[in-house]
């Protein structure tokens, strides 16, 4: 059997500890004053950490630390520097270490190594030596505590394991799916997006023109017949209407037979509202019955133009025009309509691209002379192939932006509730700025929010040395 390399640590003469080659370690050995190290020498005047043994090929190398002093034995005979020098054993600070060689090594100020090769052997031992083991070397018998501690927490884990198996299978509420987890996907997979058609539609107001005319005659005609098959016992007066049917009906004029007054139409998203101020009197007749309604069909009040009753606060394009008469289900048309006077700053009619001025005319008309690269992100993939890096990278910028109008409409959000989806049109010039953004809105947004979005996306830049012109959408509502 080979022999192996051990070493053996000494302070001030005594023995401190002994590593061997193969077991403590295999190529390499640090000693140092660091507190980390297998062998810490305990003097600030030694390195921190210093490779002592180090393995090349098939030898082993001790390396001498600074000041280290060293005195070797060759088969138990002494040895001094010139002969191990003459025989490459030291070579500059290395000593090999050789099976026939025994050392002593002197590192700091009562610290010492020595070294030696030792074939590993094993003990045996002698009958009387294994006879005197197994008398001794077992457990002691546990004491009564030890044993009803032992039998108290081995009770404790049965009995933790039954209750365990019994809660599992018959306490434990088993939870079902109606749907599996494929199931689910192919629904979600399946879904189609739904958009009301009144957000689509855009929303217009206009006048439809002048009121039409009717005959004097016709309307006086019309309102005298309101007379027969009045109701027995009334006086025809404006105080007996208003008993009879109470209210403000007694307001009115019994002698106006005009035409009534125009009507104002507010239209919103969900139903159409009209409001007109009060109408003219009723006509009058011989007989005692109650006087018939005038062809304005109303009664006199005190109607504020200037404030419209509606029943929502969301404008869309139910309908356009006013109706023809009174009391009319057919599509308002042929009477002019008065706008309402009001606070409608608040509101952008959805469709309609916000804030387009001349300047972003000429602006557009000026990509389009230049023949600009238009695309959206619907047509990225059929964009010219020396353009699409190009693109690629305002897209992936867009997205990152994505964010910011999240925030922003967050905030607008928490003061007006809104929803719906914007388009948002970039003008990109050749230094990357964004020479102008349109947004097109298509819901019901206010004009502020609206405006603080087309200043963030104006404010955006790329790393692009082309004009581009480039849509995006982004949809915008409470998660």
């Amino acid at each position: 059997m080979s022999k192996l390399l051990n070493l053996t640590l000494h302070y001030q003469g005594k023995v401190l500890d002994r590593v061997r080659y193969g077991k403590d370690f295999k190529s390499k050995f640090f000693i140092g004053s660091n507190k980390y190290l297998f062998w810490q020498i305990l003097d600030e005047s030694f390195p921190d950490k210093h490779l002592f043994i180090a393995k090349k090929g098939d030898q082993l190398y001790l390396q001498l630390p600074p000041g280290a002093k060293i005195s070797c034995s060759k088969e138990g005979k002494p040895v001094d520097n010139t002969f191990l020098q003459s025989n490459n054993i030291l070579k500059e600070n290395k000593l090999l270490l050789t099976p026939d060689m025994t050392g002593n090594l002197s590192i700091a100020p009562n610290w010492e190594i020595s070294y030696e090769f030792k074939e590993p052997f094993k003990t045996v031992l002698t009958p009387e030596q294994q006879q005197i083991a197994a008398q001794f070397a077992r457990r002691p018998q546990p004491t009564a505590i030890e044993r009803f501690n032992r039998n108290l927490i081995l009770l404790f884990i049965l009995l933790t394991a039954v209750f365990i198996i019994i809660f599992d299978l018959f306490l434990k509420k088993q939870i079902t799916y109606d749907t599996s987890l494929e199931q689910k996907i192919r629904t979600v997979q399946n879904a189609e997006r739904i958009q009301a058609e009144a957000l689509a539609k855009p929303s217009t107001f206009e006048e439809a023109g002048e009121v039409a005319d009717i005959p004097q005659e016709t309307a006086t005609g019309k309102a005298q017949q309101g007379v027969t098959g009045g109701v027995a016992g009334g006086t025809g007066t404006a105080k007996s209407a208003g008993t009879i049917f109470g209210g403000d009906i007694g307001s009115f004029d019994p002698n106006a037979t005009s035409l009534a007054r125009p009507s104002y139409a507010v239209t919103i998203a969900e139903g159409f509202v009209t409001t007109r101020a009060g109408g003219g009197g009723g006509g009058t007749g011989p007989g005692g019955g109650s006087a018939g309604p005038g062809i304005g069909g109303g009664y006199g009040t005190s109607f504020n133009p200037n404030a419209p009753r509606t029943s929502a606060a969301e404008l869309g394009s139910v309908a356009t025009k006013a109706p023809s008469k009174a009391g009319s289900d057919i599509r308002p048309q042929g009477v002019a309509i008065v706008s309402a006077v009001g606070d409608q700053s608040k509101l952008q009619p959805s469709g309609v691209a916000f804030g387009q001025t001349a300047q972003t005319a000429q602006l557009i008309s000026s990509y389009k002379s230049k023949n600009v690269t238009k695309v959206t992100e619907e047509t990225i993939a059929q964009a010219p192939a020396s353009s699409k890096t190009m693109i690629t990278t305002v897209k992936d910028i867009v997205n990152s932006k994505k964010g910011l109008i999240q925030a922003l409409y967050s905030k607008w959000n928490a003061i007006v509730r809104c929803s719906g989806s914007v388009s948002i049109r970039l003008l990109i010039n050749s230094s990357g700025k964004v020479e102008d953004a349109t947004i097109t809105p298509n819901g019901n947004f206010p004009t502020g929010f609206l405006a603080e979005l087309e200043q963030l996306c104006e404010s955006f830049t790329f790393p692009i040395d082309k004009e581009l012109d480039y849509t995006f959408k982004y949809r915008l509502g409470s998660s």
